[in-house]
């Protein structure tokens, strides 16, 4: 049986994906999604009314850096999936949460590689709202505290102080939705690609996870 790689099933995964999503005609899927600024990226990221983030485990691939991508999928996404292929699932169910669905990737001989999924994910338990409005850019962040009045004192301060606000005073599911918004708004993802987030602190000082002033990746509809 032949190897798997990345590239061969990041070629399947997209089309895999979309059609888990024909029901919401306004999703939207975005590749190489950074988290924490770059540190850490989604292989893949579907959003409309939430978020769903997929990593990619090729045959080709360790596990070594899977704790401390699930430990960044858990912060921000409300559902999420792992896409591996058959050798790593063993160890992967180990280190994976329970709320996270799983696709299975297989090469045959005849069909070559095939996905199916063999766990459906749930609801992410516990997002953390600090990580989630740290998915903004400052300008946006910004937008949302002046909307609801909550910006004095902030405006000149660091991100971090920007994304400690958020977090602090609004509701998490209110504020998970405008980010959701945000990202979906930011239109043309080339030129968005080029700009720098303004402000390199606002990651959460007690993470290992350093928060790097990278932008997100394409957009594909």
């Amino acid at each position: 049986m032949r190897a798997t790689n990345d590239a061969q099933i990041r070629e399947l995964l997209l089309p895999f994906v979309q059609n888990e999503h024909t029901s919401t005609s306004d999703t939207i899927f975005i590749q190489e999604f950074a988290l924490y600024g770059g540190t850490n990226r989604a292989d893949l990221v579907a959003l409309n009314g939430i978020s769903h983030g997929y990593e990619i485990k090729s045959d080709r691939d360790t596990l070594l850096r899977l704790p401390q991508q699930v430990e960044a999928y858990n912060s921000v996404f409300e559902r999420a999936t792992l896409v591996s292929a058959s050798r790593h699932l063993s160890v992967a169910r180990s280190i994976i949460p329970a709320w996270w669905g799983i696709v299975r990737v297989e090469y045959g001989q005849i069909s070559g590689v095939q996905l199916e999924r063999i766990r459906e994910s749930c609801p992410n338990p516990a997002p953390d709202s600090e990580a989630i409005a740290a998915l903004l850019w400052r300008p946006e962040a910004l937008c949302l505290l002046s909307s609801l009045g909550l910006d004095s004192g902030v405006r000149s301060r660091p991100m971090a102080c920007l994304v400690a606000r958020l977090a602090q005073q609004i509701d998490p599911e209110r504020l998970a939705d405008y980010v959701r918004q945000a990202i979906r708004a930011r239109g043309d993802w080339r030129s968005a690609a080029r700009l720098r987030r303004c402000d390199g602190t606002s990651q959460r000082p007690s993470s290992s996870l350093r928060y790097r002033r990278t932008p997100y990746g394409n957009k594909y509809q």
